[in-house]
């Protein structure tokens, strides 16, 4: 894994933080009713006891306030009895949290958090990374993001709800993805009533309005929850935080530039290792396999590795699985795995229970599991190449795994990325490895997985973008996506004379949402790399031979071999490898990165899953969630 952030510039995403939180999350929603969602998660406990009374009458009276923000403080003097000794509700309501923009670079400023007795992580008042729970207020029942119907929760379409759910997104997203968790709470008031939420890395899961000025059920929340054991809050106990130091701690930080830093050990089989904090940014997103990456050292060895945790989507084989079928194979320019296994435990699987699952349409909720994998190298990125010379080189390395791995093995990648290319370096010698195998698929598979549309947006082939209806991957689509990957870098990283607002309205034709640009440009794409101007001839040659061949792909792309064989050629220029034209990102128009990578787009949920859905609900009657 690299340390490569590889979206797109700011210009992208043009809609409020809101209303993108709304649209990334779509309609992974779960309805219930509060009693159950409360009694479920937070079960009585006969060593807690009952909460202390609060006043009602009191309660109703702050619900009646037409103005907003006079009901902060009151309604937290109401509620203070609802929650543990030492535990605090705090009005936030005009304090930004600076660290918590995770959504279209936009801090959070909720109104109301709750936190544990815990020391603050920093001097902020509204802390993501402390933060329990975030509750917003509102008034007005028109701002209810969702509807009661008798088919369960509807979000509702209208701006002022549509705003509203993205808000109670962003905040429970803000929590998720500044902590280690499995999953977070929220709460939503709104004039006398009340919903209360759970974003798991599958969905989000809404209760059915109720008055909480008559019905105790938010006061059974609050105390409940802040005497609950951390991981039925959501926090995930695997990562031990490290509170005593010890020699093997000392060193670790040392090796992971970590002083000053929180450091945790994470377990995994027979293996323990030291981690900080992660490099990556996948987990930002509210739902989705929420990738951290992880510089770790290894407590008995002290070598330093990479550790991956990642919520993998169920139905796809076990990364660790596809890289021991790779290896038996011979497989050249990947890395190797020094353990890899699925996290235990009730809280480490979501998407398929234990509320009424059955209730949603279209089967947009999948089920994931809590899976870590670590390899035995931390690579460079790709964007920072020494030559363009060495990034066609680390390319070919890449392709040349690609082609081992279908030639050899029937392992088909399906999602060849600009942070799916690694550089690392064997006694002096750079060499590009293919990592990323978890979306992969076997040609001996049943065929189930053959019509998803997988893979990052940017480089996913022009065919496979424009595509209306599904259709199956083909050799030549992960082969143009290789190439996207050097167009990409040669737009955004490569040395050259290209204007700065040039460059941005290039990027456009791999991050806009419009496929056709992408299409344009593989068909008539020699004339348009004459206009990224960079500075290597050489470069600019490659790009537009490759090009005029993708053009008539149906006649060069049947195999790895015609663009395996041009890479070759063109990297035995003497010239071209003295050259020393390094990588460094290049101005644009709006220079600042998101650190946002598009969803994998899979479709055909319904045929694909719901038979394993139905397996794996009857495999856990019974256990640790009942």
């Amino acid at each position: 894994m690299s340390y490569a952030q590889y979206s797109s510039t700011s210009g992208i995403y043009q809609q409020a933080a809101y209303v993108q939180a709304a649209v990334n999350l779509g309609n992974k929603f779960i309805s219930t009713s509060a009693a159950h969602f409360v009694d479920f998660y937070f079960p009585t406990d006969p060593d807690v006891g009952p909460p202390p009374k609060v006043d009602n009458a009191a309660l109703f009276h702050i619900s009646q306030f037409k103005v907003e923000t006079t009901m902060y403080d009151p309604l937290i003097a109401a509620l203070k009895p609802a929650v543990a000794k030492n535990w605090s509700l705090v009005n936030t309501s005009a304090h930004e949290d600076p660290d918590s923009t995770f959504i279209h670079n936009t801090p959070v400023k909720p109104d109301i958090a709750l936190y544990g007795p815990t020391p603050p992580s920093n001097d902020n008042i509204c802390r993501s990374c402390d933060a329990e729970l975030f509750i917003e207020l509102k008034t007005d029942l028109a701002d209810d993001p969702f509807e009661d119907t008798e088919h369960g929760v509807v979000p509702r379409s209208a701006a002022r709800g549509r705003d509203t759910r993205g808000q109670v997104i962003t905040y429970l997203n803000a929590i998720q993805a500044s902590q280690l968790r499995t999953h977070s709470f929220g709460a939503l008031i709104i004039a006398n009533h009340c919903r209360l939420f759970r974003l798991t890395r599958s969905a989000m899961e809404v209760t059915q309005l109720f008055d909480y000025t008559t019905s105790p059920l938010l006061v059974q929340f609050l105390w409940r929850l802040s005497h609950a054991a951390p991981d039925v809050r959501g926090l995930d106990t695997t990562f031990e935080k490290i509170t005593a130091e010890d020699p093997g701690a000392s060193r670790a930080r040392e090796l992971l530039e970590a002083i000053g830093k929180p450091l945790w050990t994470v377990t995994i089989g027979d293996h323990s290792f030291y981690v900080s904090h992660s490099f990556t940014h996948a987990h930002h997103q509210p739902v989705g396999r929420g990738t951290r990456c992880f510089v770790a050292v290894e407590t008995e060895s002290n070598r330093i590795c990479l550790l991956k945790d990642i919520w993998r989507v169920d139905g796809y084989h076990p990364e660790g699985e596809v890289y021991a079928r790779l290896k038996e194979k011979k497989v050249r320019n990947i890395p190797n795995v020094i353990v890899a296994q699925d996290v235990d435990g009730c809280y480490h699987h979501c998407g398929d229970g234990p509320l009424d699952w059955s209730q949603v349409e279209e089967k947009a909720i999948r089920c994931h599991q809590h899976y870590r994998l670590v390899l035995d190298v931390v690579g460079r990125p790709l964007v920072e190449f020494g030559s363009t010379h060495e990034l066609v080189k680390c390319t070919l390395d890449a392709l040349q795994a690609h082609f081992d791995a279908w030639t050899k093995a029937g392992v088909e990648h399906r999602d060849i990325s600009v942070g799916n290319i690694i550089v690392v370096a064997e006694k002096g010698i750079k060499r590009g490895l293919l990592i990323d195998w978890e979306l992969s698929r076997y040609d001996d598979d049943d065929g189930q997985t053959a019509y998803e549309r997988i893979g990052t947006w940017q480089f996913m082939s022009a065919q496979l973008s424009s595509a209306t209806e599904p259709q199956a991957r083909e050799l030549a689509d992960d082969l143009e996506s290789f190439l996207l990957v050097m167009l990409w870098i040669a737009v955004l990283y490569a040395p050259g004379t290209m204007t700065a607002k040039a460059r941005a309205d290039e990027l456009q034709v791999f991050d806009g949402v419009n496929p056709e640009p992408k299409r344009l440009l593989i068909c008539n794409g020699k004339n348009t790399v004459s206009y990224y101007n960079v500075a290597s001839a050489h470069f600019e040659h490659l790009l537009g031979m490759l090009l005029e061949g993708f053009a008539a792909r149906y006649l060069h792309l049947q195999t790895h071999i015609w663009m395996m064989e041009r890479l070759r050629e063109a990297l035995e220029d003497e010239t071209w490898r003295a050259l020393k034209d390094a990588g460094e990102a290049q101005p644009v128009q709006k220079p600042e990165v998101l650190g946002l990578k598009r969803k994998s787009k899979v479709l055909e949920y319904d045929e694909v899953f719901e038979a394993r859905r139905e397996q794996l609900r009857k495999a856990r009657e019974g256990d640790v969630f009942t």
